[in-house]
């Protein structure tokens, strides 16, 4: 199955949290995602983030086989 990617769309509070992490923990944390198909971490792609409850979400996709995975970045 071809993926295309897509660039990250953030909530204008996610996209403040998201730019206070340093790159190189940003890309741990894009390729550090669990998949429940694949069994194992995965790569994130076609993700948007967003704050509930004061907590960082990254929804999109599993870059192996297309399903919906998530990653909860906590707030504090």
């Amino acid at each position: 199955m071809a993926i295309i990617h897509q660039f990250p769309q953030y909530s204008p509070k996610a996209a403040k949290l998201w730019a206070e992490i340093p790159e190189q923990f940003q890309e741990k944390i894009l390729d550090n995602v669990y998949c429940s198909y694949c069994q194992h971490s995965v790569r994130i792609v076609n993700y948007s983030g967003s704050i509930v409850s004061g907590d960082l979400v990254l929804k999109g996709s599993c870059a192996e086989c297309g399903k919906n995975v998530a990653r909860l970045l906590e707030g504090s």
